[in-house]
């Protein structure tokens, strides 16, 4: 199946801007959580958060220009549907990461000091799940033949996600936190968690396309 992409320059261009707004939007959002789990609810991590929130809310827009865009061209149905779908799911990534920041902001819980290396372990390799579907998005428009090994390293972040997860609801639930905060730090851990979800997800949908485009 031949697709359009790569004679679609305008699109393409797009794309990437759209892409490098996550870029940013991520990265803040792991510089924002680390500078909380160092000084707490300070009024730069607000002002962090707002960033965050601002580059959540510019890929938002650029994802719809990209929507329009493509309703706008004569396109091939399927070509057309497999990229918008796409944009859907990687679109869930950035919208995760400022819900968990934005609960952390709203909470601004105390994390007890023994738990502090594994949330940020938590936060960096959820971070990272992101990269490894950056580099399977890049793989999918250069080299498609390459993209099902990329996805394969969002997966096993994935998985060393979910593990820490387990790790730190079990420490909690075993601490001398009130209950109300065990709760609400496990509302926490597994909102960060839910990042390498949604980017398992799109490694998904990217896998599929990456097999259609070489039919």
């Amino acid at each position: 199946m031949v697709l359009f992409w790569k004679k679609q320059t305008d699109v393409r261009q797009m794309i990437n801007k759209y892409l490098e707004t996550v870029d940013a939007c991520m990265e803040q959002f792991r510089e924002s959580m680390m500078r909380f789990l160092v000084t707490g609810c300070t009024q730069e991590f607000e002002r962090e958060f707002e960033e965050v929130h601002k580059f959540e809310s510019e890929a938002d827009d650029l994802r719809r220009k990209v929507e329009m865009t493509l309703y706008g061209k004569a396109l091939l149905p399927d070509s057309r549907g497999d990229l918008l779908v796409l944009l859907e799911f990687y679109d869930r990534i950035p919208g995760a990461a400022e819900d968990a920041l934005f609960l952390t902001k709203v909470l601004c819980l105390e994390i007890p000091e023994e738990m502090l290396e594994d949330v940020q372990k938590l936060v960096e390799v959820n971070v990272e799940a992101y990269s490894r579907v950056r580099e399977s998005m890049n793989t999918l428009f250069d080299n498609p033949n390459e993209t099902l090994y990329q996805t394969r390293g969002v997966d096993a972040k994935e998985s060393e996600s979910d593990k820490l997860e387990r790790t730190l609801i079990e420490r909690t639930f075993k601490s001398d936190m009130d209950v109300g905060e065990k709760m609400l730090f496990k509302e926490l851990v597994q909102l960060v968690g839910k990042i390498s979800d949604q980017a398992e997800n799109t490694a998904d949908r990217i896998g599929i396309v990456a097999i259609k485009r070489q039919i």
